[in-house]
């Protein structure tokens, strides 16, 4: 049985992470100029993209380099999962090309996504992975097609910084949520909750309203033949009590960390803030450590509403208690609510969760809720 483990290819490829790579494909000469323009909250309205309907069409892309291969049947079976749902699907030039870091360049997953947004078949766009080297990607991108013709973009991991810097240059909403790989190509099928969350937030034009936890779920790393083995769902935890209101931003806490400064930022005065990491075995504590130490530094834990935190994977039970004692050693002095084992990013089923869209928190009726519609 072949497995798909990415902390082992991590490892791997890590000591020779320039080996063989040329730095400057992902500069090419002719490249746009980097963008200065001011953020989202000077500049733009919200947008919201056209919602999906029978028969639409996906285009897939790979914004990220990446650490791991794409296995033919892994990527038919989520291919056919889509086309079983009504979609149909059409994958960019660049999307399979070899996968390392630094590859594709920058330019060419900065080209793939122009196409799909400039090509009016396609209504939506679902990312294949994570990564890394998506910041790479935006100083290259058409902000003015982008704007001209919105679309659903979906992903999660090293895809956080596309949604953020897509939001935050245009008023774009985004969506984090799953990818074609675990996500849509999760064996035998992808799980229920999964797709009705996909299909409550993408297809409807209603707010989605109080968001449960799946009676299971999963931190195994997929098998490309086998089901993942499941446990029982403990539920969501409100580790600091209260109410709060706000738009949702966030994703991946340390790839969110990599805008800052930038014009791909986004503001969170009074937003609930939704974060995820993942456990690779080496070092995560000390990550979010430095993370969450940043956060309080820039003053963004004085400015947000609530904050929502994700499942880690493969946490034993006393880090995950030391995990709660950093957000709560960090965060300490402000007063917004706090729920974490959240289930959105690196484990199974994940929500999908609307980046610039209304949302609230009530800890005394157990309740996380996207309060507005997503899409139109």
């Amino acid at each position: 049985m072949h497995k798909i483990n990415r902390r082992e290819a991590l490892k791997a490829t890590a000591g020779a992470f320039l080996v063989g790579t040329e730095l400057t494909a992902n500069r090419p000469s002719e490249a746009k100029t980097a963008d200065r323009s001011t953020s989202f909250n000077a500049r733009h309205k919200p947008i919201k993209p056209p919602k999906l309907i029978s028969q639409d069409t996906v285009g897939i892309v790979s914004p990220a380099s990446a650490f791991f291969p794409i296995h033919e049947p892994t990527l038919q079976r989520a291919v056919a999962y889509l086309e079983g749902r009504g979609l149909q699907v059409q994958i960019a030039p660049h999307t399979l090309d070899q996968r390392q870091h630094l590859n594709p360049p920058a330019q060419h997953r900065a080209d793939d996504l122009d196409q799909m947004f400039a090509d009016p078949k396609i209504k939506a766009i679902f990312c294949l992975s994570g990564g890394s080297g998506v910041n790479a990607v935006l100083p290259l991108l058409d902000w003015e097609q982008i704007e001209k013709s919105p679309k659903i973009v979906m992903g999660y991991s090293a895809i956080t910084a596309l949604l953020i810097g897509l939001h935050a240059k245009t008023g774009l909403t985004t969506f984090h949520g799953p990818m074609i790989i675990d996500g849509f190509s999760e064996y035998p099928y992808p799980f229920a909750h999964t797709w009705q969350g996909v299909e409550q937030m993408l297809f409807k034009i209603a707010p989605v309203g109080a968001l449960k936890p799946p009676a299971q779920w999963t931190d195994a790393y997929p098998s490309e033949d086998q089901p993942r083995a499941m446990k029982a769902n403990p539920g969501w935890r409100w580790l600091r009590t209260g109410k709060a209101n706000g738009r949702l931003i966030g994703g991946n806490l340390s790839v969110m960390l990599t805008l800052v400064g930038t014009p791909y930022w986004s503001p969170l005065r009074g937003a609930i803030l939704c974060l995820e990491e993942v456990n690779f075995g080496d070092g995560l504590l000390r990550k979010v450590d430095e993370s969450l130490a940043q956060c309080q530094q820039m003053g963004l834990f004085d400015q947000i509403a609530g904050l929502v935190i994700g499942k880690v994977n493969e946490l034993s039970e006393e880090e995950v208690k030391l995990f709660e004692a950093l957000l709560l050693e960090y965060t300490a002095g402000s007063q917004f609510p706090i729920l974490t084992g959240v289930d959105f990013g690196h484990t199974a089923p994940q929500l999908t969760l609307p980046i610039g869209i209304q949302a609230s928190l009530d800890s005394l009726q157990d309740r996380f809720s996207i309060d507005e519609v997503a899409v139109r």
